[in-house]
């Protein structure tokens, strides 16, 4: 097998080190955990996240590392975690912690331990697995590695999704990755925690379905959700199976496409990776079902915005779309760049797709060359005759009615004639 260090980017190389010899040199015992064990154990050709866990302060050993090292830190003192930034890597370790939990759903309470009961509080087995860093010696009572082997999930105890029912999020998104099944038992104690999704903090639950969204194909994570019945226990509708399977894959065919001009929308990659998916949930499942999103996930103002623009976009009609671009330009010209991408991704309309992506590449762009203070020193006072005026033009611009500044010079003194000036 790979030995794991050579799967380490030369960054995460430095950090492993450097934590191992902090580590060894303050007399406290630190473990890689979680995923990079898990991942190496698959043996996939990079690791992505580094999380270790320190048998004594980690916040104290993160500052330590900082002073040695330079880089960020930001702690989180009710968890005993902390956050090291340096070299372009976040890592993060924390505290070897029991947890309790007061009620369903809610976040725990969390006191010193070993490393023992720090891997039973895990979710699955499968991310119950450490190795010791000062001999990379491998940690597994759960028996982890031979469910990665039978590509199994496997819930460490029966109260797990009651307890933190985001598990569910993360399960799903381990299970559609690495094509793992659910055990008999994982299946019962899933159901065991449905009624209390709702309990749920709106914050908790974005954070962990926006680390799905930027999965490779965060379709099969959805799928198998609405399968678990998430959606359900939520009390909100989402689209059917086959339904979401096309929208990302369409999404992604735009992507790289280059049809639409991302960069116009000025948003950055992760987050145009979040509106995509929250888009792909929400896309024509009617304004309730967008208002119980809303209601619940704490979204940023431009996404919110879009996500219930969606709602009147979606529902507009194909034969409206028969009609001049003036009149389609009308329809569209109050809905944001997000809003209109987002439909296009999603729409299957032909028509109503072709008018969308010209009204945000062309078509609102579109001004008449007179202004008003052109109609100022031509005689006309300020008033609505202004914006009847210059809609006019644009219009006859849109509907090539005008192809040149004379022929909307020619246009502009019969307007003028009507206005009865």
């Amino acid at each position: 097998m790979t030995d794991l260090t050579s799967l380490l980017k030369p960054q995460q190389r430095f950090v492993l080190d450097a934590i191992r010899d902090a580590a060894q040199e303050s007399g406290t015992q630190a473990y890689l955990v979680g995923g990079a064990v898990r991942d190496w154990l698959l043996q996939l050709p990079e690791i992505d996240d580094l999380d270790f866990v320190v048998e004594g302060d980690a916040i104290a050993l993160a500052k330590s590392l900082r002073q040695r090292h330079g880089g960020e830190v930001q702690a989180y003192p009710k968890f005993g975690t902390a956050t090291w930034r340096v070299n372009d890597v976040a890592i993060d370790l924390a505290m070897a912690r029991r947890e309790s939990y007061p009620r369903p759903a809610a976040l725990p309470v969390v006191e010193p331990s070993d490393l023992p009961t720090d891997l039973l509080r895990r979710d699955f087995t499968v991310n119950a697995i450490a190795m010791r860093l000062d001999d990379f010696t491998l940690i597994d009572p759960l028996g982890g590695r031979d469910d990665l082997q039978r590509g199994v999930m496997r819930i460490i105890h029966a109260r797990s999704f009651i307890d933190d029912p985001t598990r569910m999020l993360r399960g799903a998104r381990y299970a559609a990755r690495f094509k793992f099944e659910l055990d008999a038992e994982t299946h019962i104690a899933l159901e065991a925690g449905l009624p209390y999704v709702r309990a749920l903090s709106g914050e908790r639950v974005k954070y962990d379905l926006e680390l799905n969204f930027e999965d490779r194909e965060p379709e099969g994570v959805l799928i198998l959700l609405r399968e678990w019945g998430f959606f359900e226990a939520a009390g909100i509708p989402v689209p059917p199976a086959d339904q979401l399977a096309y929208r990302f894959r369409r999404a992604r065919e735009v992507l790289w496409s280059g049809e639409w001009p991302i960069e116009t929308l000025h948003i950055g990659a992760r987050d145009l990776l979040h509106a995509i998916g929250w888009g792909a949930l929400t896309y024509n499942i009617g304004q309730l079902g967008i208002a119980r999103w809303v209601d619940w996930i704490p979204f940023e103002h431009h996404v919110r915005d879009a996500l219930i623009d969606l709602g009147p976009l979606s529902t507009l009609s194909s034969a409206s779309f028969r009609a001049r671009r003036s009149r389609l330009s009308e329809l569209l010209h109050d809905f944001s760049g997000l809003s209109l991408f987002l439909a296009y991704l999603f729409e299957t309309n032909r028509l109503k797709c072709d008018a969308l992506l010209c009204e945000w590449k062309d078509w609102r762009w579109v001004k008449p060359v007179t202004t008003g203070d052109d109609l100022r020193a031509l005689g006309l006072s300020p008033g609505p005759a202004y914006g009847r005026i210059l809609s006019r033009l644009r219009k006859a611009w849109l509907d090539d009615e005008v192809k040149s500044y004379a022929d909307e010079q020619r246009l502009l003194q019969q307007l003028i004639e009507v206005e009865g000036m």
